[in-house]
């Protein structure tokens, strides 16, 4: 069951002017006063770090419909020099990494050396579309099967690799690939580490491979992206070609990417610019890895490519070759399924043929359809256009268009043939911060709870509030700290940030380092005096019992409180 929001007329005839009055009304919602069926976040304190300063603005939502003009003065500089949208509000640009993995900051994660991320794509927060992450993952709790995919032949494949416990064989082979990095010296970008175990999968499991795999992604994010990101504004007239957008999510919650090959302009053949293709392609997939993920639940999507109207000669094989080849050596994991659909009798046969000579592993990421009712299987049906086998009125420019995303809330259920629930609490995506969506890999030298937790957003509170949900104990401590300590709560954020970084660094030491040793008066062995502590004397120094959950007594500590509060 997904999370009620704010009431909203709603009528099976009418589910397309409900999202248009989501979005012309949204924004005036949220700003009113707490109401008893709305909890509005509050203004964030100026923030004090690189990562608070990004997530600290007011929740945006998605843009007015497509007929309605733009202000002429949208992204013109206001009083302050900061850039404004058409309602005056800040032209806020959101990233997918946090910006102290951009400045370099960290010196290690996921048990790899670093090297400070480029940026791969900004977008403004009035173009992200409300229902880009939906609540329903707040309780979403994957099965094993969405986990780890087993096949007939004995094979198996991972499909969730962060924020989620790894096999022992899994966790030695990492181990031994972190080793072979550092042995080559290399370093790598903080959302490549991430991607460490998806490499393993692909190299079956050899540590050497998976490296070589690693830093070719590694040199590909660099070149790709070494004249600055992806700007909205340079693909957004693209995007409403409606050749590449995301509609819909199957019973998993995985998203759905459309692919349209007949949707091409010729001028694109033409001019040989199908590297335009490709760019709003890389465009979708790190709005995806930003806002439409949740590592240990949700870290794959679906492609479903529509070859309606193209004959075996039309059919573009060079476009759709370059596709693949970005999905599948430099988004390595991410898809899910592809599915074809309105294939034409001829290349449904040599579908056939071909799909007898593959691996177990590519059948069932290949799937052919005959009948478009096979979707039905995976999704609801209002996730789905009509000439995809859905319920949903065929998406055009004229109905809202293809950006921000025309995403549509749940219910998810494979076979569902009812309405979208526009009831939904939207904005689930301000859920996680940017580290949260980056997600990290399993560490034995962790607890299971500091493996398995998520990071946070500043607007987490609200979100599950609206969604009538317990809040996390990790969350209702931050939120309690900062009302008792008032602007000192984002100082706080920006402590445990660094205390965090340090912990990172001291655990990932190379294991040939000497220990720290004590002489007989408590001093640090072979260091000077004037750098020197008496950790043995000094009576502050406490060390803390790894078997103590400070977290949860703390909690209990703050209920106890509130409830003893006259």
């Amino acid at each position: 069951m997904g999370c009620k929001g704010s009431s909203h007329a709603k009528h099976p005839d009418h589910t397309e002017a409900v999202v248009d009055s989501h979005r012309e009304n949204g924004q005036q919602e949220r700003r009113e006063p707490d109401t008893a069926e709305t909890v509005v976040p509050k203004k964030q304190p100026e923030a004090n770090n690189a990562e608070d300063s990004a997530a600290a603005s007011p929740s945006p939502t998605a843009s007015p419909p497509a007929h309605m003009p733009s202000a002429p003065n949208v992204g013109e500089a206001s009083g302050e020099g900061r850039k404004v949208d058409a309602q005056g509000r800040r032209m806020k640009q959101s990233h997918t990494v946090p910006d102290n993995f951009k400045q370099g900051q960290n010196v290690e994660h996921n048990g790899f050396r670093i090297m400070p991320e480029v940026e791969a794509f900004t977008i403004s927060e009035r173009s992200l579309a409300p229902y880009s992450l939906p609540v329903e993952v707040l309780t979403f709790s994957p099965p094993d099967e969405i986990v780890i995919s087993k096949f007939p032949n004995g094979d198996q494949e991972r499909k969730i690799h962060c924020n989620i416990r790894l096999s022992d064989n899994e966790l030695d082979r990492l181990k031994v690939m972190q080793a072979e990095a550092r042995t080559q010296e290399v370093s790598f970008y903080p959302s490549v580490t991430a991607m460490a175990t998806r490499f393993l999968s692909r190299a079956r499991m050899d540590p050497k491979k998976a490296i070589k795999l690693m830093r070719e992604t590694q040199d590909w994010r660099e070149d790709f992206f070494s004249k600055g990101p992806i700007r909205e504004e340079e693909v957004k007239d693209d995007m409403q070609n409606g050749i590449v957008y995301f509609s819909g999510r199957d019973y998993a919650l995985r998203p759905s990417i459309i692919i349209r090959p007949v949707r091409i302009p010729q001028r694109w053949y033409q001019e040989k610019r199908i590297d335009k293709l490709i760019r709003i392609l890389i465009f979708c997939m790190e709005y995806f890895l930003r806002y439409m993920v949740v590592p240990g639940r949700i870290e794959n999507l679906n492609v479903i490519v529509d070859l309606h109207n193209l004959s075996v000669t039309q059919v573009p094989m060079g476009a759709l070759q370059e596709v693949y080849k970005v999905l599948g050596q430099h988004y390595i994991g991410r898809v899910f399924k592809f599915y074809v659909c309105n294939v034409s009798t001829f290349l449904s046969t040599m579908a056939g043929v071909v799909r007898a000579m593959l691996t177990d592993r590519q059948k069932q990421k290949l799937n052919i359809l005959s009948d478009l009712k096979e979707l039905h299987k995976d999704f609801a049906l209002h996730q789905l256009e009509k000439d995809l086998g859905g319920t949903r009125a065929s998406i055009t420019r004229e109905t809202g268009g293809f950006f921000p995303f025309p995403l549509w809330p749940g219910p998810y259920k494979a076979g569902f043939r009812g309405d979208p629930d526009m009831n939904q609490v939207p904005d689930g995506h301000f859920v996680l911060s940017h580290t949260g969506c980056l997600g990290r890999l399993w560490d034995a030298k962790r607890s299971d709870d500091q493996n398995s937790k998520l990071d946070y957003g500043p607007k987490a509170v609200d979100v599950f509030k609206r969604c009538n949900l317990p809040i996390p104990p990790e969350l209702l401590v931050e939120r309690d700290t900062s009302m008792n300590l008032g602007n000192r709560g984002v100082e706080l954020t920006q402590v445990e940030t660094e205390v965090d970084t340090v912990h990172q660094q001291e655990e990932y030491q190379n294991e040939a380092e000497e220990e720290v040793r004590l002489d007989q008066n408590g001093k640090i062995e072979g260091v000077s005096a004037t750098d020197n502590r008496d950790l043995v004397r000094d009576s502050t120094h406490v060390e803390p019992d790894p078997a103590i959950d400070e977290v949860a007594i703390t909690s209990d500590c703050l209920r106890c409180c509130r409830h003893a509060q006259p």
